[in-house]
């Protein structure tokens, strides 16, 4: 049992659908075997070095007992300390976040089971589109001649989106082999293939941005894996720098941004010496001519 849970994502899963389900199943059979729901009462206390003088309580009970308790510790650092009484089972998980833009940084797959290469054009008024071509296949010949169900996972800068009927659509064309879906989630776009085999499978699609934003992040992970063994997996660092290095001024309209120099700048009216001389001339010549 504490094996299975070690095993635990950070969202409550396990690492594929199919182990999920088998987690849960062995979870709930010993759950009900070992009657331990019959006495809970926990009183879980929780302090950080980085929230100084603050002591957080989290407290299980038979009326809580299926909800998810979480606490934020922002901008982490030192140590946490955590002290549980009462009776009952628990689980306590701690789950940290960093990002990483050094490939030789990333953790890589036990086993080189797919190739990935991913490229992009960006177009548009101040990239205002970006088009991506991505290419991948399966590489683990030795131990299968295809990979099982497989997912391209593509993270897209903020602030962009595709519409999901043209996902639609390019799959009813069937333009790609093995394509059967695609989805576009908050900040990703995912590509699921019946299988990847030794020849590339090459995708195209292009977004657009629909919010202004500026100061994004500049690397974005692209990643492909097999959906029923996700340890078979290529993962690349795409860099997005064209997008980066653009100011909230350069990527919004008139109407979002009144107050950025370019939109708001006025043009003094000059008129020229020239034209100045000729008007006082005519001015001073035609009472003259009209006289005569």
């Amino acid at each position: 049992v504490k094996w299975i849970n070690a095993q635990r994502l950070t969202d409550g899963g396990w690492a594929s659908t199919q182990d999920t389900a088998w987690a849960m199943k062995a979870l709930i059979e010993y759950t009900n075997r070992a009657r331990l729901r019959d006495v809970l009462s926990l009183t879980v206390t929780v302090e950080a070095t980085a929230l100084p003088g603050k002591t957080m309580t989290l407290r299980v009970d038979k009326s809580n007992i299926a909800q998810l308790q979480r606490i934020e510790i922002p901008q982490a650092w030192g140590t946490v300390k955590v002290q549980a009484k009462g009776a009952g089972y628990g689980i306590l998980q701690m789950s940290v976040q960093y990002n990483v833009d050094i490939p030789m940084f990333q953790t890589q797959p036990p086993v080189k089971a797919f190739s990935l290469v991913t490229q992009a054009v960006f177009q548009g008024r101040n990239q205002s589109h970006i088009s991506y071509h991505s290419c991948q296949r399966w590489t683990n010949l030795n131990e299968s001649v295809r990979s099982g169900m497989a997912v391209l996972d593509i993270t897209i800068p903020t602030g962009y989106i595709i519409q999901q009927q043209k996902l639609d659509a390019y799959i009813r064309s069937q333009s790609v082999r093995n394509l059967q879906r695609a989805r576009f989630q908050e900040r990703k776009v995912l590509f699921y293939f019946d299988f990847l085999d030794e020849t590339d499978t090459c995708v195209n699609f292009t977004i657009e941005r629909w919010y202004p934003v500026a100061n994004m992040s500049r690397y974005l992970p692209v990643r492909v894996y097999d959906y029923y063994a996700p340890e078979r997996f290529n993962e690349s660092i795409f860099d997005a720098s064209s997008t980066y290095v653009l100011n909230i001024c350069e990527v919004c309209g008139s109407s979002q941004c009144p107050y950025c120099p370019i939109y708001n700048v006025a043009t003094l009216l000059r008129v020229s010496y020239t034209v100045w001389v000729v008007t006082v001339a005519l001015a001073v010549l035609w009472p003259r001519h009209h006289h005569l």
